[in-house]
């Protein structure tokens, strides 16, 4: 498993330098499908293994969920895909109960720290800030993303420590 972990990690790594991260293209860079259906409001998507042998992978994602929170589920995904593939059998379903992170065992809880961090890497997020995106909003908008993700990954990331990039200083 440590092989297949390290070859996705490239994979994601290809990704990571554009703004906003197409973790769609991502996941079929991945080998994983997309596939958007409606389902019940209290699941947001979920993965798991298809085809003959079990070894092709879907995600299927909410249609009816805003397309920010449908790239959170995503790269949430994703991250179950590299972090936990050796769990996902019949399929892990991302529902209501996860979307709090105090909230749900500990798996959960790192798909969802590497979908943040997916979603906003951690370089972008310090380029964004010392270019003048240092509200919640702002960040949100640069990484389309909600402002929820991107106050919590703020957080995550020690933001109110950076320092206020310079605006308009005279010499």
């Amino acid at each position: 498993m440590a092989v297949d972990r390290m070859v996705s990690a490239g994979v994601v790594d290809r990704f990571l330098g554009e703004r906003p991260v197409d973790v769609r293209e991502m996941s079929k860079a991945l080998g994983i499908r997309i596939e958007t259906k409606a389902l019940p409001d209290s699941i947001s998507g979920k993965i798991e293994r298809v085809g003959l042998f079990g070894d092709d992978y879907v995600i299927t994602v909410n249609s009816g969920h805003s397309a920010t929170r449908q790239r959170f589920t995503i790269a949430h995904e994703i991250a179950h895909f590299i972090l936990h593939r050796d769990l996902i059998g019949d399929g892990i379903v991302d529902d209501a109960l996860y979307r709090d992170h105090r909230l749900g065992d500990e798996r959960e809880r790192q798909a969802n720290r590497y979908a943040a961090s997916l979603l906003m890497p951690r370089r972008q997020v310090r380029e964004a800030w010392d270019n003048g995106a240092i509200t919640k909003g702002a960040l949100a908008r640069a990484f389309d993303v909600s402002p929820a993700v991107a106050e919590i990954r703020m957080r995550e990331l020690g933001c109110v420590l950076w320092p206020k990039p310079a605006q308009n200083q005279v010499f």
